[in-house]
């Protein structure tokens, strides 16, 4: 309805404008005419336009276009405020039916997946095994109640239709269990529904339930629910368990298990603190038949809890009847069932390929040494990527688990996919997975060998698609800072990329399309990974109803950055081509070659002294940090006057006539390329065979021309384009210097023109074509082994997209594309530096901020606060200082900040007026200016920019530490500190000036008690 109104709305614009017009063309424009009859048809025939709608509008462009020009100039000369604002009604109509009419596309797409789910589920339904007929269980005794069993899974609810057919089964086994399913998205849809079965319940049973809506209401819900088993869920709720006498007591008064059981679970694992939930792992399988042997209600009890946890973890339709089978007759309402058969077996981990369905490798050892004699890509010297895999979702045959292995092996990754629980992962990497560098590190003696297998498998990159942290995953072994330690020592030592890309189980493929992700699938794929060391996070898919998809096309991302991070550490250090962008923002106001707290000339020439040192190829560049002096500006000067319109306009050969002025003596030459607009259309062209299958069930499918339509809708066909760092001949110059092997140039400005911003937050926008062809022309023209970001406050991070978890029609993701991407950050900007890491693909990598200093007062300032003392120590003097006081207040501007009025209009008190202030408001003035001015005085400041790699100076050390500090650390400390004397010899400064003030304190007083300043200053000791 609303899309017919939008067209309506056209139609009536364009014949309002165009319906009274009467045109016979000239005969020159006739002359025109593709054939003598048209000719003198458009020359002798006079024009109308009445009734005009947009349909016959496009059609006479398309049939008569001198026609149509025409009747535009007629229109525009007519009245050119009228026209101007018929082409903007015009062009925000046509933009409100555009994204109208995507909408109703995603709509129908979603509408689509919908029904081949349903169709889906229902076909599966015609033919279930679990409904097939089926013999009830006999039982000893008439039970002579239902017994009712809620089940709430929460991040494997991809498992909700194998616990329906659980209990389906179970309804046709034994009719007095009652099985009730759901997922955690039902407590936030049919929440009524869940707790009127909770109500009622003999029994909860939940497994991995994390989100913290879902756990706060569940807690709420469980007081009257006899039997509550959570299994790897958050801690708060897993608290809730209990079983007869075995509890897991939030409150600390339970001990947890007897002293017997305790010795027993103390000689499973290697001892180490982040290993205790592996060995745990292990008690798990074995500890139901070791408690046989340990009497007690309480050790019974904790069996039984044990073997269910034992028939969950095996995971299967079989396994999980039987768990609740067991639960039912041992502890719900006995009815001499028969004893079901202990769980049905899978490794706890392993390896698997899809070439071998069903086998399961014990190590990734054995694994390799199938692979070598029967894997599709033994001995060609293929990237061997460790893949961690979800044991659940191997176990209950998850079709995207060999789609995934099969796909990476496609595009040229041999993976060594490893199954795990979860919280063994970092076992897996620390002790059977290693890297060349590392075992260059053991062979040289520089790292013990460990717990290191001697037949551990070399990787060249890690993948895992659990989330979470390395080292616990979903339950956590440690104190947080604590995992993130041992995770950094286990992957420093390996020294390869540690990559998290996973299919999403929280949101949905629909959700993540919209509003990209959030909330708690934020946290598990991204935070908890990051402080790890993750990079380069790439979501492969996510959850349709309660199935989970892959999207190849975001698989095909994934294998194509651990390419070229593989590629870089191979290829030899000379040859690798990189290419390094500045910034110049904001426009026009000399702002080229600049970055936020870093002196950019500087570091510049820092970076490239390093680059050299470490054998990179940068042409005839002369070596050492000395010979370098003034490179870094020369660069800068011959960058900004690339940027000159006119030398612009000219292209590659106005550059190339420009040359590189004084950085020519250090080897600089200048480096242009032209893009044209058709290589433009072909680098934003998904391949013409790009389908469903490459896309996968995502709400929308994009045509193989989709980006270059979006481009033109915003900034008009390429072909005539004369926009943004445009040329004359159309063409879109990329302008840069080369040095060796190394590119550097400024990176496009972002927006519209007048409106920088605006791209940042307008989702609709697209980055203008020479934004565009300035990075795809170093993906695939230049071919750059790597890209660095010179600095804070990029813009590739902030283009339209979602707004975190990259699609493939993101365009942060589409110009970055597989280019890894380090980026220098100052270090006391998370918020954004985290942006350019999750949007941007950042590796980054950060700097020191320029030191810190009080601000003090200048002299007009400072003057003012001499008259302010005067004042203060003499108040009946007011009456004569209260001109100059008014005077200098006004020379420094500081009325606006300090009025004499604080709720007054703000106008400003002149020095003859100041006379006429009572003295006591005028007193109470001085006395608020005096105390600002104090803060201005106080006030920490950046001292300069930092230079890339430099530190700062002795005395700019001991400004920042008397700055930061205060009173509360001695000069005595400080100087010391300054000095780089260590911190033993601080210490030593700081217990000689508290034995010195102490003493002064008590012979001055005879005082025993210290005051607060010397008790402070006995902490710092």
């Amino acid at each position: 309805m609303q899309l017919a109104d939008l067209q309506q709305q056209i139609d009536a614009r364009i014949n309002a404008t165009f319906s009274n017009i009467r045109i016979t063309l000239p005969a020159e424009a006739a002359a025109g005419a593709s054939d003598e009859r048209q000719r003198q048809q458009l020359q002798q025939q006079e024009h109308t336009f009445a009734d005009i709608d947009d349909a016959a509008f496009a059609a006479l462009g398309r049939t008569n276009p001198l026609l149509l020009m025409a009747l535009l100039e007629a229109a525009q000369s007519a009245d050119k405020a009228s026209w101007q604002a018929f082409q903007s009604d015009l062009q925000t109509l046509k933009l409100k039916r555009q994204r109208l009419s995507s909408q109703l596309a995603d709509a129908r797409s979603l509408l689509d997946i919908a029904l081949r789910a349903e169709g889906k589920r229902q076909g599966l339904a015609a033919v279930r095994p679990d409904e097939q007929a089926i013999t009830p269980l006999r039982t000893s005794t008439t039970p002579t109640r239902t017994v009712r069993i809620v089940l709430i899974c929460g991040f494997e609810s991809f498992n909700v239709a194998l616990y329906n057919s659980a209990a389906r089964r179970l309804a046709a086994l034994a009719p007095h269990i009652q099985l009730r399913v759901f997922s955690d998205r039902d407590i936030a849809t049919r929440r009524g529904e869940v707790a009127a079965a909770l109500a009622g319940a003999d029994c909860l049973f939940g497994s991995l339930l994390f989100d913290y809506d879902t756990v706060e209401w569940l807690r709420g819900q469980l007081a009257a629910v006899p039997v509550v088993l959570v299994f790897e869920s958050a801690l708060e709720l897993m608290g809730q368990t209990r079983i007869g006498s075995f509890t897991m007591d939030p409150s600390g008064k339970s001990k947890g298990p007897p002293p017997a059981v305790k010795k027993v679970l103390s000689l499973f694992g290697s001892g180490r603190e982040e290993d205790r939930l592996t060995g745990y792992l292990s008690f798990l399988k074995i500890g139901p038949q070791l408690l046989k042997f340990i009497p007690g209600k309480k050790a019974k009890d904790l069996r039984s809890w044990l073997t269910v946890y034992g028939y969950w973890n095996q995971g299967g339709l079989s396994n999980v009847v039987s768990m609740f089978l067991y639960l039912t007759e041992q502890h719900l309402a006995p009815a001499g069932l028969s004893i079901p058969p202990p769980p049905q077996e899978t490794p706890q981990t392993g390896c698997l390929h899809p070439a071998q369905p069903g086998r399961y490798w014990t190590s990734p050892a054995e694994y390799m040494a199938w692979y070598a004699r029967e894997g599709p890509l033994r001995g060609t010297g293929a990237p061997v990527v460790g893949l961690l895999l979800y044991r659940k979702h191997v176990i209950t045959d998850q079709p995207y688990i060999q789609q995934l292995i099969s796909q990476m092996e496609a595009e040229g990754l041999i993976p060594v996919p490893v199954f795990i629980n979860g919280v063994e992962a970092h076992t897996v990497v620390r002790d059977q997975l290693t890297s060349e560098y590392e075992q260059s590190l053991i062979a040289s003696g520089e790292l013990p060998r460990g717990s290191l297998r001697k037949d551990a498998v070399k990787v060249d990159a890690l993948v895992s698609t659990i989330g979470f942290p390395l080292v616990g995953g979903p339950a956590g072994t440690m104190e947080g800072g604590r995992q993130a330690e041992v995770a950094k020592s286990i992957l420093s030592s390996m020294n390869v990329p540690y990559v998290v890309a996973a299919p999403l189980l929280i949101q949905d493929m629909a959700s993540w399309a919209e509003q990209g992700i959030q909330g708690l699938q934020s946290v598990v794929l991204y935070s908890l990974p990051e402080l790890d060391g993750a990079i380069d996070t790439v979501p492969l898919g996510g959850l349709v109803g309660d199935d989970i998809f892959l999207v190849p096309e975001r698989v095909t991302r994934l294998s194509s950055r651990v390419h070229k991070w593989v590629s870089l550490r191979r290829k030899p250090t000379s040859d690798r081509k990189l290419a390094l962008m500045l910034y110049g923002f904001p426009p026009g106001v000399g702002a080229t070659g600049t970055a936020a707290l870093l002196n950019v000339p500087k570091s510049l020439e820092q970076l490239l002294a390093a680059m050299q040192e470490a054998g990179y190829h940068l042409g005839p560049l002369p070596s050492g940090h000395d010979a370098l002096e003034g490179l870094g500006e020369a660069i800068l000067k011959t960058l900004k006057a690339q940027e000159e319109p006119r030398t612009f306009s000219r292209g590659a050969a106005g550059i190339t006539a420009l040359g590189a002025g004084e950085a020519e003596q250090w080897g600089v030459q200048p480096a242009a390329a032209e893009v044209t607009p058709q290589q433009l259309r072909e680098l934003l062209t998904f391949p013409a065979e790009w389908g469903p299958t490459e896309w996968g069930p995502i709400p929308y499918l994009p045509s193989e021309d989709f980006l270059v339509k979006r481009m033109e809708a915003q900034w008009g066909d390429l072909n005539s384009y004369r926009g943004i760092n445009s040329t004359m001949s159309g063409t879109l110059l990329v302008p840069g210097v080369q040095v060796g092997n190394l590119w550097i140039g400024v990176q496009p400005l972002l927006g519209v023109e007048g409106d920088p911003m605006r791209l940042l937050f307008e989702r609709d926008l697209t980055p203008h074509p020479q934004y565009a062809a300035t990075y795809k022309w170093l993906q695939e023209v230049y071919q750059a082994d790597a890209l660095l970001h010179f600095g804070m406050h990029g813009t590739v991070e902030w283009l339209p997209g979602a707004p975190l978890g990259n699609t493939g029609i993101s365009w942060s993701d589409v110009l970055l594309g597989a280019l890894p991407n380090v980026y220098l950050y100052a270090a006391n900007n998370p918020s954004e530096s985290i942006i350019a890491k999750r949007r941007g693909y950042g590796t980054i990598v950060s700097h020191n901020v320029p030191p810190y200093g009080r601000a003090g007062l200048y002299k007009q300032l400072s003057s003012l606060r001499d008259l302010l003392a005067d004042v203060r120590s003499d108040p009946t003097s007011v009456s004569s200082l209260k001109e100059a006081i008014a005077g200098n207040v006004q020379a420094a501007g500081l009325q606006a900040d300090c009025p004499l009025v604080e709720e007054g209009d703000g106008r400003e008190l002149s020095a003859e007026e100041a006379s006429q202030v009572p003295d006591e408001e005028f007193l109470a003035w001085c006395e608020r200016l005096f105390l600002y001015l104090q803060t201005l005085e106080n006030r920490l400041f950046s001292e300069g920019l930092h230079v890339l790699g430099a530190s700062p100076s002795q005395s700019q050390l001991a400004a920042y530490l008397s700055a930061y500090y205060g009173d509360a650390l001695p000069p005595a400390a400080v100087d010391v500190l300054a000095e780089g004397r260590g911190v033993e010899a601080a210490r030593s400064a700081l217990e000689a000036a508290y034995q010195m003030v102490r003493m002064i304190w008590m012979q001055g007083t005879g005082c025993i008690v210290l005051p607060s300043f010397v008790t402070t200053l006995k902490h710092h000791v």
